[in-house]
């Protein structure tokens, strides 16, 4: 398995173990992964504090150390300071001053709305975090804190975990923290919760039986106790980057994904296209030998073998009319993939390294002999998730602009090869996919508007102290709109695509047909009335048929039936040649004759096999397609029973107005909302990471 196939695959397998319980998650400060982050978060997964009585010793050391610090009165951040700008001020109220950090942290806007969402009817946005993002920040937090560097005792930690237990998910501001010394904002909320203030809100439960109360209430009813808050615990609770690490897991799961899911859009992209894809040879990234690139046409490959719409890897092209080569879209998509696989297994490798880190300040060092240290650090900035963000999130941008681009090149008449315009196959004018188009570029718009990096609009801030911040949580966010409007372009491109390929196998099969109609010498043949011999037959029908394609392919601006007469009069010339090159005597009558025979014989066949009438089944596409795209095609044909989009005949509101029954009939943009909400939530990118892990379907 390739190095980025590989990661997403493991990812994918561990969460699938989770979720299945054939392992826990036992936190110890050392082995969380971002699967783990995924199945708490998004699968109520519960995880569970480690019985090694080494980490709880550690622990133990920690708190000890840090209070031998203050019975030797020496100054400690945090604990007899003042905090950030303040740091200058003294006290000997250790306790009261962490619920001082506590108040000018719980700073931040939450509204009536957010508290109440049954009485949101003008559905206003959201001013708190979703839920998956909490849990997250809560396991990540508690993971942290278990290295016993931060002099929080063990019962706090189990109040963390018991949250998660307990389905109480604090509600959280979504805007506020600059993630400068750590997420102080969002951490100050789960701080309060366990901590029992009253003005601390939580979520209990989930779905329609969600209620929103009071923090100390929320304890109450599942039995918990507020968790009193010693000397730094407050500050070890809030003062560092597991907000931003959560959600950063969160969202590069999805991307790493998405990033493997456009590799199998490129592939069925050439499809839809009947393109010349011998740019994916191994020989050509062999040559030019970065990692990303080669196992980007390694993986298109794979996602193309077996494909009867393309050329280049099975078969060669050696002759023939028109583009020679794909366009970029396409044909370099490797070299612009590749860099960016690259990038996401750096950004994979940061969050995995800052899961279990220590990122509070100040540190504690303790020893088993005592006399350990407490040092003031930096640990809290938390640029590694904004450089993995930022990196992820330009990925993300240019996986969807080369997505872009392919649906545009797939949908246009002058880009498509022969396709018909807007993906029409009806028998008269409309507009099918033009709506789609215009999609696309809104999505892509605000995509590129969002590639920006967040950490070049750094402001100082509390008092000059935080002249850096890394605004880590921000990019996260950021990041988290690119993956859903990758994931919106995704969903368009899939269902383009599966129209595409249906129609170009509809096409396929139609001049097969003429084909065969062609070089047929008997009485039923298509030149039957040129007077030909067998032989003769077969010459003719060889010199024609390229003409007939091509010609077809050509007149591709409106709907199958204009096609016809076109396609009808370009054989005529060459008839006539073929007979005064060959001296072969035919009369005008003859001539006529022929010509209509080959316009009904063109017009029969195509009124089989172009809608209205049935067309070509889904079965006989999916047999024609490669490994990658077949997959695709049936799920959203069989598994969403997405049929192909006929135009206005498929329209509710025509059939309602006709008096014709609507049941089955949708909106282009219901059809394509299915596809979206199948991608992660029905199942969809499961089955293609089953099929990549299986093998099933890769041959």
């Amino acid at each position: 398995m390739s190095p980025h196939s590989g990661a997403t695959l493991r990812l994918w397998k561990q969460l699938q173990d989770l979720k299945d319980q054939k392992q826990k998650i036992v936190l110890d400060g050392n082995n969380l992964d971002i699967a783990s982050i995924i199945a708490v978060a998004r699968h109520e997964v519960k995880p569970t504090i480690t019985t090694d009585e080494h980490v709880a010793k550690q622990l133990e050391l920690s708190v000890n150390t840090l209070a031998d610090y203050l019975a030797h009165k020496y100054v400690v951040y945090g604990v007899n300071t003042g905090f950030g700008g303040s740091a200058d001020t003294r006290t000997s109220d250790v306790l009261d001053l962490q619920i001082h950090l506590l108040q000018h942290t719980q700073s931040a806007i939450i509204t009536a709305a957010d508290k109440d969402p049954a009485s949101n009817s003008e559905r206003e946005p959201s001013h708190v975090m979703p839920p998956a993002w909490v849990r997250g920040a809560i396991v990540a937090r508690a993971n942290q804190n278990l290295r016993g560097h931060s002099a929080v005792r063990l019962c706090v930690l189990q109040s963390l975990v018991d949250l998660l237990h307990h389905d109480i998910t604090p509600m959280i501001p979504l805007r506020g923290t600059i993630s400068a010394s750590g997420d102080l904002m969002p951490m100050s909320y789960i701080a309060g919760t366990i901590a029992g203030n009253p003005d601390v809100f939580v979520q209990v439960g989930k779905g329609k039986g969600a209620r929103v109360i009071p923090a100390p209430e929320a304890l109450k009813e599942s039995g918990l106790s507020p968790s009193g808050l010693g000397p730094k615990e407050a500050l070890g609770l809030i003062n560092g980057t597991a907000p931003s690490v959560a959600a950063g897991c969160l969202v590069l799961y999805d991307a790493q994904q998405l990033a493997l899911l456009s590799q199998m859009l490129t592939a069925f992209a050439s499809e839809c296209m009947g393109g010349n894809v011998e740019w994916a040879q191994p020989f050509i990234h062999a040559a030019r030998p970065h990692t990303g690139q080669i196992e980007a046409a390694s993986n298109i490959r794979r996602f193309l073998k077996g494909s009867q719409f393309v050329d280049g890897l099975e078969s060669r092209k050696r002759t023939g009319e028109g583009l020679w080569q794909d366009r970029y879209s396409t044909r370099t998509a490797p070299q612009w993939i590749g860099p960016y696989l690259e990038d996401l297994l750096l950004a994979q490798h940061q969050l995995e390294v800052e899961l279990n880190s220590t990122s509070d300040n100040p540190l504690v060092n303790p020893t088993e002999q005592g006399g350990g240290e407490v040092y003031s650090g930096g640990n809290f900035q938390a640029v590694v998730v904004t450089s993995a963000m930022d990196k992820t999130r330009l990925a993300l941008q240019m996986i969807g602009r080369m997505l872009w681009s392919q649906v545009s090149e797939i949908i246009g008449p002058h880009t498509n090869n022969g396709l018909e315009a807007n993906l029409n196959p009806s028998d008269h004018e409309n507009y099918t996919m033009k709506g789609i188009d215009v999609n696309m570029s809104a999505y892509m718009s605000e995509l590129a508007a969002l590639a920006h990096p967040v950490s070049a609009h750094v402001m100082s801030a509390e008092m000059h102290n935080q002249g850096i911040n890394s605004l880590a949580l921000i990019s996260a966010r950021r990041t988290m709109e690119a993956a859903d409007l990758v994931a919106h372009m995704s969903a368009c491109h899939i269902y383009v695509s599966c129209q595409a390929v249906e129609m170009r196998a509809n096409h396929l099969r139609f001049l097969s047909a003429l084909q065969d109609r062609l070089q047929d010498a008997t009485p039923t043949g298509a030149l039957r009335d040129l007077g030909l011999n067998e032989s003769q037959v077969d010459s003719l029908a060889k010199t024609l048929y390229p003409l007939v394609e091509s010609t077809w392919y050509h007149w591709n601006a409106n709907t199958w039936k204009d096609r016809m007469p076109k396609t009808v009069d370009a054989v005529v010339a060459p008839v006539t040649e073929y007979l005064a090159t060959n001296e072969h005597e035919c009369s005008m009558s003859s001539l006529i004759a022929f010509k209509k025979h080959f316009q009904n014989i063109v017009q029969s066949t195509a009124e089989a096999m172009f809608y209205p009438s049935p067309t070509i089944t889904p079965a006989e596409v999916a047999a024609q397609l490669g490994d990658g795209s077949a997959q695709l095609y049936t799920w959203v044909r069989s598994k969403l029973n997405i049929p192909l989009h006929c135009g206005l005949k498929d329209d509710p509101l025509y059939n309602a107005r006709q008096g014709l029954p609507t049941e089955d009939k949708k909106t282009i943009g219901s059809r394509v909302s299915a596809v979206y909400e199948g991608l992660f939530k029905g199942g969809m990118m499961d089955m293609v990471l089953d099929g990549l892990d299986t093998g099933r379907g890769y041959s």
